[in-house]
């Protein structure tokens, strides 16, 4: 989908995403269709930031009177101690992937959890499922919380770092769930809490180069069940093609990416975010296949 060009005038408002790097995103496209669904006059730019960047960054953007960002890998967590405030279950999750401007303060939102549930409508109903996340990270700890939240019958988590773990997992449980439990990776206890699984979500960044390993062994799927990878690309993912070889139904972790961001749109601008239009403008610009 070819967007026709945008006049820049003194009076447009920008929106953005910031990560570091940032040249992957497919964000700005689908945005960017929304915007002008609308008749706003109003920009969505790609903003890679290195760390030491990120601070003046915001503060600049603040001066601006921007209407937001998005915020990605990897600073949905080390944002929150430059923020005003934060609304929604943006505290309870730890992390923010979404910063609304308004009236000279940053508010805090996360709109992942929101993304992730969509993304499962129609597919599985999460309530009394046995889930298992694999990456505890920014999204990872949206999906988590948003799992416990769901009513799961039980949410194992696997992580490479310990320390992560065990802080997410205690977080989920000073919010009334108990039925979590951690694993370490390539472990017989994660084998056999992936065959009893009937929901599968990878949420680590495994997927994201060619020469990735599997983030659990095809041998270790479960059968029959639900597998969702929030890595994106122009084809399914190696981890993706591995859960389908075991009779698995697919959520293409682009479905999350969209849904967020229309949630994001709305935070914003207080408007309705045309979806069928955003998904044709994010698929056309990431070359994306439905599954």
């Amino acid at each position: 989908m070819m967007l026709k060009a945008k006049a820049i005038t003194g009076s447009t408002r920008i929106a953005g995403v910031i990560g570091w790097p940032i040249e992957h995103t497919l964000s700005p496209a689908m945005q960017n269709v929304a915007f002008e669904h609308h008749g706003l006059d109003a920009v969505y730019i790609p903003l890679g930031v290195p760390a030491a960047g990120l601070v003046p960054l915001l503060k600049s953007l603040q001066a601006m009177n921007a209407w937001g960002v998005n915020v990605t890998i990897p600073y949905k967590e080390k944002v929150m101690t430059s923020l005003n405030g934060f609304a929604g279950s943006a505290k309870e999750i730890g992390a923010v992937n979404t910063i609304v401007f308004k009236e000279g303060k940053m508010i805090g939102h996360n709109t992942d959890g929101y993304g992730f549930l969509e993304s499962l409508k129609g597919v599985i109903q999460p309530r009394a499922k046995n889930a298992l996340l694999l990456g505890g990270g920014g999204a990872g700890r949206a999906v988590a919380i948003s799992l416990a939240k769901a009513k799961v019958k039980c949410l194992t988590i696997v992580d490479v770092d310990q320390r992560r773990l065990s802080k997410l997992i205690g977080d989920i449980k000073k919010n009334g769930f108990s039925r979590v439990a951690g694993v370490k990776p390539l472990t017989a206890a994660l084998q056999t809490v992936a065959a009893r699984a009937d929901l599968v979500i990878n949420a680590t960044p495994l997927g994201l180069k060619a020469t990735d390993p599997l983030p659990l062994p095809m041998a270790w799927m479960p059968k029959k069940k639900c597998v969702m990878d929030l890595v994106y690309g122009k084809k399914p993912t190696p981890f993706l093609n591995a859960a389908k070889k075991q009779g698995n139904v697919l959520i293409p972790g682009w479905k999350m990416l969209l849904l967020q961001g229309a949630e994001a749109f709305y935070l914003w601008t207080n408007k309705k975010p045309p979806i069928q239009k955003m998904q044709a403008a994010l698929m056309a610009a990431g070359g994306l296949i439905a599954i």
